[in-house]
């Protein structure tokens, strides 16, 4: 395939997203950071990391649009690296675009300024990088390996819950880099999020210095209000039963393990429950631990049921699945939508969509698994690593939310997911064109050599 084509491709495909999603869509959240980051205060409710890249930004542009354009440029480069290497041929190039760069489960949050789309698009550009060094039989060069390492250290930054799925990631980054032992491949890996940890922990105390808001605060009232109504045992603090706002009877009214959001947020505020500061951060976290301990069966009950509900196999009634954000939330800094004709065929085209089996969480948990067993079938190499570290980190960025605070609205929780698994099927089917082309033109097999040494294709 002529790189001049695959770049018109990519920058098309860049310019008719910025568009579309001109200026960046922002939802509530999205203001919310917007707000710390023009005022240099942070909160720790969001990492913060994000907030702060923001604000650096501001300084050339305020506004959403720079980190749209820099989200989209994540994902249009990552098309172009694999467009370019993995998908050279006709059939493998459809697949990229119709099965991952323009899917719709793709597409819906490309242009949500949101910290799921920059964890998921710093990881895919990471990815991308090894995956091309890995198709050209090497290892990545000095520079390659620092923007890897960033990318995949910003985007695990990025989300609260973003560690689990970061772990084959770095592992992968490992395995481009260094040629020894899996034992001492695990201790490298070790090394590398030990650097994660170290960076996390000093850009956040001693640069951003986020004002504490206590979010774990939500996971554990869910947790012992589940426990409440179910037993009728109460395990809150006496400085929440205290607390004027707080009713028992409204929480029995109220309570569903899908979420805590029904009784945490009253007339927008969290007036139901007390606030909370170190020591009765304290306090908190032993009366959640009793209550778990001494409810064991009941706590998992509610988990399980919960995680129904996150995956959508449990729906409330009247409650709204958000599965898109084609909107600027209210906000006193005069951004608006540019509702051009782009914009109105890109969003008629995602909500076409909507009620399809790749629109709910359930499919992108069922996915990955089946990957995974696929996997199995390749040969030992390169290729298998990657693909399996594709599907491990989505199992294993969505797996503990089991035990995670759960919220069943929100689809962009599962967007990594998408993002992952979309590009685990295009490798496969370009994999699997290789080898039906290899095995039909055994005389144009490309370069044999390199083929050993990546257990990939060469040319495809």
């Amino acid at each position: 395939m002529n790189k001049a084509l695959l770049v018109t491709i990519s920058f098309t495909g860049f310019i008719l997203d910025l568009v579309a999603c001109y200026p960046g869509f922002l939802y509530i959240d999205s203001v919310d950071q917007y707000t710390q980051s023009i005022h240099f205060s942070y909160t720790d409710w969001h990492p913060p990391i994000m907030a702060g890249v923001w604000s650096l930004l501001n300084f050339i542009y305020k506004g959403p649009l720079l980190m749209l354009v820099m989200q989209l440029a994540l994902l249009w480069t990552s098309f172009y690296l694999i467009a370019s290497t993995w998908c050279r041929k006709s059939l493998p190039l459809i697949a990229l675009l119709l099965l991952f760069a323009l899917a719709p489960y793709v597409q819906n949050f490309a242009g949500l300024i949101v910290k799921d789309t920059q964890m998921a698009f710093c990881w895919l550009l990471a990815v991308t990088i090894i995956l091309r060094a890995n198709y050209q039989a090497r290892t990545m060069s000095k520079t390659e390996v620092v923007i890897t390492f960033l990318l995949i250290t910003y985007g695990t930054m990025v989300r609260i819950n973003a560690l689990p799925g970061s772990i084959p990631l770095y592992y992968l980054w490992v395995e481009n880099i260094y040629t020894g032992t899996f034992s001492k491949k695990i201790a490298w890996l070790m090394l590398a999020l030990t650097g994660l940890l170290i960076i996390n922990s000093t850009i956040t105390k001693y640069v951003l210095k986020p004002r504490k808001t206590y979010p774990e605060y939500k996971l554990m009232a869910h947790d012992i209000a589940g426990i409440y109504v179910t037993t009728g045992k109460s395990y809150f603090p006496a400085f929440v039963t205290s607390y004027p706002a707080f009713d028992t009877n409204l929480i029995r009214q109220r309570f569903t393990t899908a979420t805590l959001d029904n009784l945490w947020w009253i007339n927008g505020a969290t007036t139901m429950f007390a606030p909370l500061d170190e020591a009765s951060r304290k306090v908190l976290i032993n009366h959640w631990e009793k209550a778990i301990l001494e409810n064991k069966a009941t706590y998992l009950r509610n988990r399980f049921d919960g995680f129904l509900y996150y995956l959508q196999l449990k729906q409330r009634p009247d409650t709204t699945f958000y599965y898109f954000y084609p909107y600027i939330h209210t906000n006193p800094y005069g951004f608006k939508l540019k509702e051009t004709p782009v914009f109105r065929a890109y969003t008629t085209y995602i909500k076409a969509n909507k009620d399809l089996p790749f629109m709910k969480p359930w499919f992108w948990l069922l996915l990955p698994v089946v990957q995974l067993l696929l996997t199995l079938k390749l040969p030992a190499g390169r290729f298998r690593t990657a693909t399996q570290c594709l599907a491990l980190s989505s199992l294993l960025y969505l797996l503990p939310q089991f035990f995670i605070y759960q919220a069943d609205t929100e689809f962009r929780y599962f967007y990594w997911c998408c993002v992952s698994t979309s590009l685990h099927t295009v490798l496969l089917i370009s994999w699997y064109i290789h080898k039906k082309t290899a095995a039909s033109h055994p005389s144009t097999n490309g370069n044999k050599k390199a083929l050993r040494r990546s257990e990939g294709p060469t040319i495809i």
